[in-house]
């Protein structure tokens, strides 16, 4: 991990030997649409001895969690193509839902949400086309890293009378299969829309590249949308043609 990092480090310095244009700006991004899947059916953690039934591996608008994001924009622009370092805070929560046998037959939903904070560190290069000097549009791809700390699991279940359930089961039964404090990586990719050197709106797709665990493989899938604002400031100021 810390080899990747020092990688996305050497390689912005090295497109910034050749950038026409630096530009500074703060960032805020919210997404709603995750999708959390299990590549098995049954769950048995080592914390307890429960049992779950892993079926929710659906994309899901909210239910699945939200994250609200809040960071520092450092982009670098070469003709069309530009390079973007994008420190950001996370407030991250995921949503998982699994059924709780009770009876020969019968479930119980139970709902695990997890909180996180953590520090995300994307590194993307953008191509921009049907390019004028007020209107553009973009592809962008790349990576991140993300560091969190998870802050607490907490769960409710769909039926009100099964609090001496609570006893059976604990709210560290999905460690290391749902969540964990490792830094991982992720692959992003997303499309944008700017307009001329202010604001950027772009839509993006997040993928976990890595699993929290090792006998459970958790696949992680979000999208949201970002809306940047560039400061008025440029440390070259170099004219950019968008035009070929």
């Amino acid at each position: 991990m810390r080899n990747v990092m020092l990688f996305f480090l050497m390689s912005f310095t090295a497109h910034s030997l050749f950038a026409q244009r630096f530009n500074f700006g703060v960032n805020f991004q919210y997404h709603v649409l995750k999708q959390v899947s299990l590549d098995k059916e049954w769950i048995v953690p080592s914390t307890s001895y429960a049992i779950y039934h892993a079926t929710d591996n659906r994309w899901k608008f909210f239910s699945a969690g939200q994250s609200i994001l809040i960071g520092t924009t450092f982009q670098l622009d070469y003709k069309k193509i530009y390079v973007v370092l994008e420190p950001d805070f996370n407030l991250n929560t995921y949503n998982y839902t699994v059924g709780y046998p009770t009876s020969p037959g019968v479930e119980e939903n139970l709902t695990f949400k997890s909180l996180f904070y953590q520090i995300d560190a994307p590194l993307y290069v953008g191509y921009q086309f049907h390019s004028s000097s007020l209107l553009r549009y973009s592809f962008f791809s790349g990576g991140s890293i993300s560091v969190p700390y998870h802050l607490e699991t907490s769960f409710v279940t769909t039926k009100t009378n099964s609090g001496t359930l609570y006893s059976q089961f604990s709210r560290n039964d999905m460690k290391n299969i749902l969540y964990s404090n490792k830094p991982y990586p992720n692959f992003l990719c997303g499309f944008a829309v700017h307009y001329s050197s202010l604001v950027r709106v772009d839509v993006r797709y997040i993928h976990r590249m890595n699993y929290p665990g090792t006998e459970y493989k958790a696949t992680y899938n979000t999208v949201g949308v970002a809306l940047t604002y560039y400061l008025p400031l440029s440390l070259l100021k170099k004219k950019i043609y968008y035009e070929n």
